[in-house]
């Protein structure tokens, strides 16, 4: 019998967590989830990724790392016809209009589209490194360094838009072509806590606690609502602007369970808002309602795992 082909690990890098998703290819050519493995990020990513691997005991090395919009950032720009180097002169020149930080620390691609359009990537070259430095430490080889708006898309390819609620912040991808459109709101899990504890005067373990059972219930609920309201903003503003409707929004990202934001975020918009599901085929060794359980946890790792089948 022939052996199965493994796909590049998938690395999320989160704050809080560092999930590394293993995916085979049946014979079909179909992706499937083997397994996920978790392990708490801390101050050494590299040793979270290798603490993830031994859980795995897979002998797959290659792997896909993921940055998002506060360290990297995608863009299109169109130029007359140029040569190779006057395009890439001019792709720099474009994003040192929008960065937010020095070019000089900044790295930056240009991947042509057609004669005159063209897609630019930048990235702060620190972000790249820590990403690179930690998967070498854990003796994996890493093949690319993804969006992660293009990962979660390719993860969850039924919704048109996604709302990636992390604890530092929140992301709004939205579908579309040749890049998806992105926006962010520096309103994440860790404010939800906060505002738990500001409210009931909890120290933050208590907060946390509580606001896993019970949501805000009462509580600060003036920074979900903040959320909610400037997503749903964002929302409207995307579907004035994008060249597809926006029927289905996934919820990803642990934040994202908050009770009651789901309800809410879908009453603001009127349109089906879902914690992001993976195909109820996605895998062969696990339940399928862990999967579906998981799922927005582990969407951004899935997604990049499925890097070689999309490039």
């Amino acid at each position: 019998m022939a052996r199965a082909q493994t796909l590049p690990l998938g690395i999320d890098v989160g704050q809080l967590r560092t999930r590394v998703a293993l995916l085979e290819v049946d014979t079909a050519g179909r992706p499937r989830l083997v397994a996920v493995a978790s392990r708490p990020t801390g101050d050494d990513a590299g040793g979270a990724i290798a603490a993830a691997l031994g859980e795995l005991r897979t002998r797959e090395r290659r792997c896909v790392l993921a940055l998002g919009g506060e360290t990297a950032t995608l863009q299109t720009a169109t130029f007359p016809p140029l040569r190779r180097h006057e395009r890439e002169r001019a792709a720099r020149f474009e994003a040192a209009r929008r960065l937010a930080y020095p070019l000089s620390v900044a790295e930056i691609r240009v991947a042509p589209i057609d004669a005159v359009r063209c897609v630019i990537g930048v990235a702060r070259r620190d972000a790249i490194e820590a990403r690179l430095r930690a998967a070498r430490r854990a003796g994996l080889r890493p093949l690319a360094i993804d969006d992660a708006g293009l990962a979660l898309l390719r993860a969850f390819p039924a919704a048109d838009a996604i709302v990636d609620v992390g604890d530092a912040g929140t992301a709004l991808i939205v579908r579309d072509e040749p890049i998806p459109a992105l926006r962010r709101f520096p309103i994440g899990g860790t404010a939800f806590t906060a505002a738990v504890a500001d409210a009931l005067g909890l120290d933050a373990a208590l907060a946390e606690q509580r606001k896993r059972t019970l949501g805000m219930a009462g509580a600060g609920e003036q920074v979900c609502d903040a959320l909610v309201e400037h997503v749903a903003s964002a929302i409207v503003e995307a579907r004035a602007g994008a060249r597809s409707e926006i029927r289905a929004i996934a919820l990803a990202g642990n934040g994202s369970r908050l009770a009651g934001f789901a309800e809410a975020l879908e009453r603001a918009v009127a349109i089906p808002t879902r914690h992001g599901a993976l195909a109820s085929d996605a895998s062969w060794a696990l339940p399928a309602d862990v999967v579906r359980a998981a799922s927005p946890d582990w969407g951004l790792a899935f997604g990049l795992s499925l890097w070689t089948l999309a490039a």
